[in-house]
Order: structure tokens, then C-alpha cells, then sequence
């Protein structure tokens, strides 16, 4: 799995995890003008299969959300088509007007027609963060003119270099995002300067996930976004790991160090692939301490399970023993394919429809 790839999965994870603190802090305007009394609704299945998604190249996060308009009379809603930009495209622009009118066409409802849910489509909202490093890429527009004719497309774009403009109000801002925003920047800023100095940094954006007084879960969450943004070689990496588990035990607050006790969690800074090989090295690691590699084997399993509903509680919230004992009857192969599926899951009844093919194959 590539870095872009990896650094893409951090994104979506983020992004389903606190959707609305993401609107607060890039979209404020909008974020005043949605119903959060009515839960978002994640379409990233029906946008995958609206497009094709072969471009090998292409190096983004899209999402798809179906949210209600405040205030309105009656039930009105709306679709965000959010795309997490990390290279400098120069079709971009392009790419986000064709998003937009086809998903205004498979989704628009004419008045008259049921549109078999409640309330009906008002508008596609098209937004987008871009995460280069190219200071001159700021699309924000796609235009169309010739003979008379013209078509002008606009749409908020958000450029997070600009936020090195005001450091201070990032440090100051206790939105989960200003924190990933420092993240982003951070690691554009020490591309190229010595690890040491990478681990500086990275230290010292973990420790004020604890100085902030977030939640155990949003340490937890924050903590693996800037893992995986800001990487370290592996001997740094290791003395970073120590560092945090040195400053946990001082502050009591054994978050992080508890995770990777739990072995595999710490690798989802890797993706849930990375997860599987630090779980396995891990696992072999214990077996030869141990000399048993049946007991390298379970620990493998009850680890994964482990896992995966810790992931399915911050998905879709705290999951029916029946689950539970759903995950216990599947094979290893399968828990790890499950793992990597689960970011595709809209809902529950994803879940309980690949459970049930499971079972049945």
C-alpha cells in the first residue's frame, strides 16, 4: 500500500468520524446552515458507483453525505460532494463540475414525484480541501466560454497552506481538525528536513492531544491520523513510541501505549494491511517468547475481533452480542477481509448482508 494511499484512508476515516466538527472548522457558514439534529448520511458506495474509478493516478478522498437543510418547512436535503485534494491537478476544476451535474441528474427529484424518502433534493453543494504543497494550486472554478456561450462553475476551496498564516489561532482552536490541520502543514514544512527534527514535531503535536483535554476516543483517533501523515524511519519511529508511553505514565493517561499493548491497533497508521503484518509480527514475536504457536495463532484472532469492533462502535456505535459472536465463528482470512471493507460499509445492513454471505458460503 503506497503512502498516498495510506495518507488517503487516514482522511476518510477522519472525515466519518467527526463530519461535523470538518464542517465547523473549514465550513463554517454551511456548518450553521445543517440540521445536525438528523444524523449525516455517508453515500460513498452510490458515488463509487456513479464513476469510474480507474485512474490509477489520482491521489484523493472523495465523500458523498446526505445532509437537511436548517430551518426548513419541510424536510429539505441536500447532498455535499466533499473531495480531499493531495496533488496539484490540473483538471481538477473539471472534474468537480462533471461530479456535480451527474450527481445532480441521478439524484434531482421533480416536484409531483415521490422521491421515496423524505423530503426531496434541493441542491448539490461541491467543496473541497486541497492538502498540497503547492502554494500557486488554488482551483475554485471551472469555466466555459465560447461564440456567446457561457458556463461558470464555483466552488469553495479550501487551501490549507493558508493556515500558516495564523499558527496561533490553530493552537488555540480546539476543533479535532485544527490539530489534523497542524498535522498537514507540519509535515509539508519538514519534508525535507532532518528525522530528528520530524520527531520533534511529531512529539509535540501528541502531547497536545493530552494538553487539549480531549476524550480518550479523540486521542486515540487524532493520535493515528498523525502517525501516518508524519512519518519517521523505523529507529525514530521506536524511540517516538517510547517517548509517548514515557509521557503517558506521567500524565496517567495510558491511551495510546494501551492500543498497541493491544497489538494490531497500533498498525492502522498503515491501513488495516500494515495492521496485519505488525499483528503478525507481533504474533511471532510473542509465540517465540512464549514457544507456543498455537497461542500466536488465537492472540492473532481475539486481537483482530478486538479490532474490528472497536472500529464497527466508532462506525455505527456499540454492536448486539449476536455480532460479537458473529466475528468469533469467522475465519482469520476472513476477519482481515472484513477489516478492509468496513470503511465501504454506508450502514449496518451492509454489515449484517456480508456477515450473512459469509455464513452462507
Amino acid at each position: 500500500m503506497s503512502v498516498a494511499t495510506e495518507q488517503d484512508s487516514s482522511w476518510k476515516e477522519i472525515l466519518d468520524q467527526y463530519f461535523p466538527e470538518f464542517m465547523a472548522f473549514f465550513f463554517p457558514k454551511i456548518h450553521q446552515d445543517i440540521d445536525w439534529s438528523k444524523t449525516p448520511e455517508f453515500l460513498d458506495k452510490e458515488l463509487e458507483q456513479l464513476f469510474n474509478e480507474g485512474d490509477a493516478g489520482r491521489r484523493l478522498v472523495d465523500k458523498l453525505v446526505k445532509v437537511y437543510r436548517l430551518g426548513a418547512t419541510t424536510p429539505t436535503w441536500l447532498l455535499i460532494h466533499l473531495e480531499i485534494q493531495g496533488y496539484a491537478d490540473p483538471t481538477f476544476a473539471q472534474r468537480m463540475f462533471i461530479y456535480n451535474y451527474r450527481l445532480f441528474d441521478r439524484y434531482f427529484q421533480p416536484k409531483g414525484i415521490d422521491p421515496g424518502s423524505a423530503g426531496r433534493l434541493d441542491k448539490v453543494v461541491s467543496l473541497a480541501v486541497l492538502t498540497d504543497g503547492n502554494k500557486r494550486y488554488h482551483p475554485k472554478r471551472f469555466l466555459i466560454k465560447e461564440w456567446g456561450f457561457e458556463l461558470s462553475f464555483k466552488f469553495p476551496s479550501v487551501k490549507l497552506l493558508k493556515y500558516n498564516e495564523n499558527w496561533a489561532a490553530l493552537e488555540a482552536n480546539p476543533n479535532p481538525f485544527a490539530i489534523v490541520t497542524m498535522a498537514v502543514l507540519r509535515m509539508h514544512q519538514d519534508k525535507r528536513k532532518h528525522p530528528e527534527e520530524r520527531l520533534n514535531t511529531k512529539l509535540g503535536l501528541t502531547r497536545r492531544l493530552y494538553e487539549r483535554r480531549y476524550s480518550r476516543q479523540e486521542i486515540i483517533d487524532l493520535y493515528r491520523f498523525i502517525d501516518n501523515i508524519i512519518r519517521l524511519p523505523e529507529e525514530l519511529d521506536q524511540e517516538f513510541r517510547r517517548e509517548v508511553t514515557r509521557y503517558e505514565e506521567e500524565e496517567r493517561m495510558p491511551y495510546v501505549s494501551s492500543i498497541e499493548r493491544l497489538g494490531r491497533e497500533d498498525g492502522l497508521k498503515e491501513g488495516l494491511e500494515k495492521g496485519r503484518q505488525e499483528g503478525r509480527q507481533e504474533g511471532r514475536q510473542e509465540g517465540r517468547q512464549e514457544g507456543r504457536q498455537e497461542g500466536r495463532q488465537e492472540g492473532k484472532q481475539e486481537g483482530t475481533v478486538t479490532l474490528i469492533l472497536r472500529q464497527l462502535k466508532r462506525r455505527f456505535g456499540e454492536q448486539a452480542p449476536e455480532v460479537e459472536q458473529q466475528l468469533r465463528a469467522l475465519s482469520l482470512v476472513q476477519l482481515e477481509e472484513l477489516g478492509e471493507t468496513i470503511l465501504d460499509f454506508s450502514n449496518e445492513t451492509d454489515l449484517v448482508l456480508w456477515l450473512q454471505a459469509k455464513t452462507h458460503s
